[in-house]
């Protein structure tokens, strides 16, 4: 792609730099990495209910799955999974025939080349999730708790329960 250089002289062209299927330059920020076709992270509604905190709770007790917060306070939920395109030379292997969403992607806008983290808070495990609920919101926080051992103990009585019956002498047939 030709675009004027912006000198006045318009037969002088700059070409602009595309990604190339398989080889980048080395001096592209690009070369060598491949981290965002190494993730997938989708906006979830903001944690409010018992069930909502258990959702993530779940969330987090799956290998490679995370949660973040971003900088404007929106929940994220992060898949850490490879595209299955993506090349050795962490390069894109579809690249004319690659979804929207990855061209639409700047890699000026990737957080390894602005070098601004993109999230504020990021949880890889349901105990870096609590610690953060119990010292940014301990009301929360203590809610949760509280219906959680409400929860426990019910299913304490269940089991108790049917460990109840099946311990019952059966009738002679």
């Amino acid at each position: 792609m030709a675009r004027s250089n912006g000198s006045g002289d318009e037969n002088q062209t700059v070409q602009a730099m595309e990604l190339p299927l398989k080889l980048l330059p080395t001096s592209h920020p690009c070369t060598d990495c491949g981290a965002c076709c190494r993730y997938i992270a989708i906006e979830i509604d903001l944690p409010t209910s018992f069930n909502d905190w258990e959702n993530a709770f779940w969330y987090l007790t799956h290998r490679n799955i995370a949660l973040y917060i971003d900088w404007e306070g929106d929940w994220f939920i992060e898949f850490m999974t490879t595209c299955e395109h993506l090349s050795d030379e962490n390069t894109c292997g579809i690249y004319e025939e690659r979804p929207k969403m990855c061209s639409d992607f700047s890699w000026d806008e990737c957080e390894k080349n602005t070098k601004e983290i993109a999230w504020k808070y990021h949880f890889s495990n349901p105990d870096e999730l609590f610690d953060w609920l119990r010292e940014k919101q301990p009301a929360k926080y203590e809610k949760y708790q509280k219906s959680r051992r409400k929860l426990k103990e019910k299913r304490s009585e269940r089991r108790s329960a049917t460990s109840a019956e099946d311990s019952r002498p059966s009738l002679p047939a």
